[in-house]
């Protein structure tokens, strides 16, 4: 959809509170997780983890990475690596990228606590 962009990145560190996660999904066409005052960051198109030393790409479709070791884990910041890679750094040095694209498909949803009657979204 589009690329990522510093704005993003004080809205989402300010996320990290010291929450840990507690909710993580591994579909057919999605990935997600939740934590704090993200109702969720999912991605359809593509993931990196770094998981006790061991790294897995997620690329659509089923597989056998490891994720139930990101529940109770806390997110530390977020960072850009490149404007199409969003990491989420965890306080025990492992981390996930979510990957965007230039296409007319939405890659990545983030989606905010709602406040009052509306949703926070930011789509890529």
């Amino acid at each position: 959809m589009r690329k990522f962009d510093n704005d993003i990145l004080p809205h989402l560190n300010q996320e990290c509170k010291g929450e840990a996660i507690h909710f993580v999904g591994l579909g057919a066409y999605d990935f997600q997780l939740s934590f704090g005052g993200l109702v969720r960051i999912q991605t359809m198109e593509k993931a990196a983890f770094s998981l006790n030393n061991r790294q897995f790409t997620w690329e659509e479709g089923p597989n056998e990475i490891p994720v139930w070791l990101l529940i109770g884990q806390t997110p530390e910041s977020f960072e850009l690596p490149t404007l199409l890679t969003l990491r989420m750094n965890l306080r025990s040095g492992d981390y996930v990228d979510f990957f965007t694209d230039e296409s007319p498909y939405e890659a990545v949803i983030i989606e905010f606590t709602p406040q009052g009657d509306s949703r926070v979204m930011e789509i890529y």
